[in-house]
């Protein structure tokens, strides 16, 4: 084997240190209790992957690393989160190795990286359930189109049910249930109040012209 010397000014030497340091930080955390190469055997590994100067290569995958994970711890600090929804049919173990092949290959990696960004993508993935509890979500696009739905089809049955129920009854009916959508955020406090209005108008109209044919039809069969 051959014995390469290299030479590093001891601002070079001190510099790659540090990145060095970093790198068994990140090992220690990922690598499940195996022992980081030394630094003589991590400067020899990355000076040999590239024809670029020692003191740029060697700084190089392990910046680019370190980038990545702090992308990703710094992501709940500013609102956001990594999350993996299932996709046709691809469980999260498979989605972490795709996505870690990519970036390996992407950003010109050395393969022995595949399983540190794996290990660092499984750890801090979340499901949409957990990114939504996290942001306390209450309602999302589908459930907000649901309630809607149901709500314009408890205002077609009440208004069905107001001889039955009563004006007053069927307008609290109407009311309870805008202000509960009202509460989750599905519907404005303005719009509430003018669905409301209208159907109040409705049910009151429903409601006397019960009452007439009840007096009027009464009074014809007496006759």
């Amino acid at each position: 084997m051959a014995v390469i010397e290299i030479v590093l000014n001891e601002d070079d030497h001190h510099r790659l240190h540090d990145e060095y340091s970093k790198m068994c930080e990140t090992w220690s955390r990922l690598s499940q209790g195996a022992p980081p190469p030394t630094f003589e055997q991590w400067l020899a590994v990355r000076a040999a992957e590239s024809p670029e100067s020692p003191s740029e290569l060697v700084v190089d995958d392990s910046r680019i690393f370190n980038a990545i994970e702090n992308l990703i711890l710094s992501l709940p600090q500013h609102g956001f989160a990594l999350t993996h929804y299932t996709k046709q049919g691809v469980m999260r173990p498979e989605a972490v190795h795709n996505m870690s092949q990519l970036i390996v290959r992407d950003f010109g990696l050395p393969t022995h990286s595949l399983k540190r960004i794996e290990d660092l993508l499984i750890h801090y993935v979340k499901d949409p359930k957990e990114v939504a509890d996290l942001a306390q979500v209450g309602v999302t696009n589908r459930m907000y189109g649901a309630l809607n739905e149901a709500f314009r089809h408890l205002l077609d049955r009440t208004t069905q049910s107001v001889p039955h129920l009563g004006s007053d009854r069927a307008i609290g009916r109407v009311e309870g249930a805008a202000s509960v959508l009202v509460s989750v955020d599905v519907m404005t406090r303005q719009a509430a109040m003018e669905k409301t209005k209208s159907f109040k108008q409705e049910a009151r109209n429903v409601s006397k012209s019960t009452w007439l044919n009840k007096i009027f039809g009464g009074s014809h069969k007496e006759e």
